[in-house]
């Protein structure tokens, strides 16, 4: 590990930035790898300078994007996400009242992006100019377009270029609000046919709001995310369910992320010379260069989907390395190649250059942080498949600009953390190492998985969460140990599902959830815990292999829920889809319970019998009458003969919840024994009726803890000896934890 304090020197041994931009460019499998990169949909040059004491950026973005459908496209989309922050009448501020994940934008925080110019040529143009080869012509993504020397690619020089500026029209799919100006669209001159391509010269500006949601400027911190004219994704008829072919490019909203095509990037970024060395983004920074008062940081990377930055002076920028071979405990590769089924060699993982860029107040922290992520990426890899890119650059944000921690770009994620997790015994509240594992899992699941956040926010939050929850119990155990109290993960994600009256299904999409408290729900914990219940109810391994088979058939390509579980029910032994269609698009609650339960003296048979040959016989005298009870779990015990050999057991188990789930239902009786059932769970109730020389001792529902969505845990046994008063406690410890759950993952995006 290599810390640097602040001071830089400009490293004399860099590559040409030319050489080594095309090499990053170029899309081909690095050296160890074992995942080959998709095939960009576009190449984007960038060069954007950013001024702190105005926050005004001014960029411009050569793109050069391909038809890759099966129709003509008449016009493009592209999100302008700032302008999300440009009023309090946007879509994002209505629907978020201002605030975010317990922050509030601050006063005169306004934030706002405007393209300036988009100037276009179509290949073909391009060709015949002589500005482009005709072989290249034939297939651009060959080879990168980036500039042939360090600097700005020079503007295309063809007469009469269309500037789709004076056509701009801003358009709201989502709501109709006219204020909402997040996304844009430009008809073109001619239409693109499939397979051709165009290139466009972007000129923008932007002002960085005050942070509050995820992006922005606080003192001489910056972190840019969304920050430039993105286009949108273009959609083939058939792709994810979807009928007509057509933009999917939808509003910014205050509970939704983000959907986008996976692209080659090659971006500079100036600042003030006061930042040389503290500046970080997606991709590998190829050289920095220092010009009078200014630094110019130049970053590439080829087959992502978005690119971030950031940069602070403050920054203690620390520098380790990810080796498989030392880092990846030898027997978590053993297990996992069992459970798997598959040799040990195809789960080798790639190395990684890690950077931490952290605050001073956190840098006792660091070590922390830097484990999480090691951590993360064997528990991710070895599961589902291996890192496919060779750095990670992690950003801890100050106090004050908490807004832009906890969120995820591809091979650049934002943290956070609180001196006080320095303290003895507040060092085993995991929160660093919990948001560490959660924004590096991002990486696999939107990052490669890169499913549609606004329609299906489950798919990334949900499988994110769950293997977050999954890698944080394996490694640590404990998310939280203080006061004498413990959680696990698992702990707090069951905990969050209450008493599971859900007011949404989990498919939903993000903005139209009835309220933030539901899109957290069935986005995050909810979803988690039902795969942690898939996986029960499968078993690890089943579970395990069709996981592994859904990442790696639709890594870098655009899965819906549909494409998910076909590939489940095609892994299980049995079927899948009872669960599937309650679990996923229904808003039932799971809750079965042991309704009542006795165990009273078997009499001897009173009144008249017949034998075999037809004799009746009087045995005893009449039955007097019993009267039930219907009261919850309740034990009547009648006996008052301790030589009587006989007991009558009667049990109720009830489906309290409107999910018909197949449950197993155990009664332990006290000489020992027990007997199992298996109930498919349809009715209302059902009775268990046992005559045996043994008292009752205890009736359970899902003696095998199989069903972790059964909301309410407690009512699913009696025990003759249960302690009333342990219930009250459990349920204060609940009650104290669920107060500071939120706190914990209000971090977390």
């Amino acid at each position: 590990m290599n810390l640097r304090d602040g001071e830089y020197t400009m490293t004399k041994d860099l590559i040409t930035a030319t050489a080594l931009a095309i090499g990053l460019l170029v899309v081909t499998i690095p050296a160890g790898a074992q995942v080959e990169l998709p095939d960009p949909v576009y190449q984007v040059s960038m060069r954007a300078s950013y001024e702190p004491e105005t926050h005004h950026i001014e960029g411009s973005k050569r793109i050069r994007w391909r038809n890759t459908s099966s129709v003509p496209i008449d016009e493009l989309q592209f999100h302008l996400y700032l302008n999300a922050f440009a009023n309090d009448r946007s879509t994002f501020m209505v629907g978020s009242g201002g605030q975010l994940r317990g922050v509030k934008i601050p006063k005169e925080g306004w934030g706002w992006i405007e393209v300036e110019s988009m100037r276009l040529a179509y290949g073909t143009d391009l060709v015949e100019a002589g500005i482009v080869a005709e072989e290249e012509g034939a297939d651009p993504f060959r080879r990168p377009f980036s500039a042939g020397v360090p600097g700005e690619p020079k503007p295309i020089d063809l007469d009469d270029r269309p500037d789709l500026k004076l056509v701009e029209e801003f358009i709201q799919p989502d709501d109709g609000n006219e204020e909402d100006r997040t996304v844009a669209r430009y008809p073109l001159p001619k239409p693109i046919q499939p397979g051709e391509w165009i290139e466009l010269d972007i000129e923008f500006a932007a002002q960085m709001p005050r942070i509050f949601a995820r992006t922005g400027r606080h003192g001489d911190f910056v972190l840019g995310g969304q920050w430039f004219p993105k286009i949108g994704v273009f959609e083939d008829a058939g792709d994810r369910g979807r009928e007509e072919p057509g933009w999917n490019a939808h509003q910014f909203h205050a509970n939704s992320e983000f959907f986008a095509d996976f692209g080659d990037w090659d971006v500079r970024l100036t600042l003030p010379s006061r930042y040389a060395g503290k500046i970080g983004a997606t991709g590998r920074l190829i050289e920095e260069t220092i010009d009078g008062d200014t630094v110019t940081a130049h970053f590439a990377q080829p087959s992502v989907h978005d690119f971030a930055w950031t940069a602070s002076p403050d920054f203690i920028v620390i520098e380790d390395h990810f080796d498989p071979d030392t880092d990846v405990p030898f027997e978590k590769t053993e297990r996992w190649a069992e459970v798997l089924g598959v040799p040990e060699s195809e789960l080798r993982l790639q190395p990684v250059d890690l950077t931490l860029l952290i605050q001073p107040a956190h840098l006792a922290q660091a070590e922390r942080y830097l484990e999480a992520v090691k951590v993360a990426l064997w528990g991710y890899g070895l599961p589902l498949g291996a890192y496919p890119w060779d750095t990670m650059t992690m950003v801890d944000p100050p106090r004050g600009a908490m807004g832009a921690g906890g969120m995820e770009y591809p091979t650049f994620i934002t943290l956070g953390t609180h001196p006080v997790l320095n303290l003895p015994g507040f060092d085993k509240v995991l929160a660093a190492e919990s948001v560490t594992v959660h924004e590096f899992g991002h990486n696999f699941f939107q990052g490669m998985i890169a499913s549609n956040e606004f329609e299906e926010s489950w798919m990334d939050e949900g499988i994110n969460s769950f293997y977050e929850m999954k890698i944080m119990d394996e490694s640590y155990k404990y998310m939280i140990q203080l006061f004498g109290i413990t959680a696990s993960s698992a702990d707090l994600d069951r905990m969050q599902l209450g008493n599971g009256h859900y007011s949404d299904p989990i498919v939903t999409p993000a903005w139209a959830f009835r309220s933030g408290g539901s899109y957290g729900l069935n986005s995050y914990a909810r979803p988690a815990v039902t795969l942690q219940h898939l996986e029960n109810i499968m078993g690890e391994s089943q579970f395990a292999r069709a996981m592994r088979r859904f990442f790696q058939t639709w890594r870098f390509r655009h899965p819906s829920t549909e494409d998910f579980e076909q590939i489940i029910l095609n892994g299980a032994d049995s079927d899948m889809s009872w669960f599937l269609e309650q679990a996923f698009h229904t808003d039932r609650t799971l809750d079965y319970r042991i309704r009542s339960a006795r165990s009273t003296r078997h009499k001897d048979p009173r009144g008249w019998f017949w034998d075999e040959d037809g004799q009746k016989t009087l045995l005893g005298v009449a039955d007097r009458h019993e009267l039930e009870t219907e009261d919850d779990a309740e034990i009547e015990d009648t006996d008052s003969d301790d030589d009587q050999e006989l007991y009558r057991t009667e049990v109720v188990v009830e489906r309290r919840g409107e999910f018909i789930h197949p449950v197993t239902v155990n009664l332990k009786f006290e000489d020992g024994e027990t007997l199992r059932y298996d109930w498919d769970g349809r009715t209302r109730w059902r009775k268990f009726v046992e005559i045996r020389p043994s008292k009752l001792c205890a009736a359970i529902v899902d003696p095998d803890n199989l069903m972790v969505l059964d909301v309410d845990p407690l009512n699913n046994s009696y025990r003759l000896d249960l302690n009333n008063k342990n219930g009250v406690k459990i349920m204060s410890h609940l009650i104290f934890w669920l107060q500071n759950i939120f706190q914990l993952t209000a971090m977390v995006g």
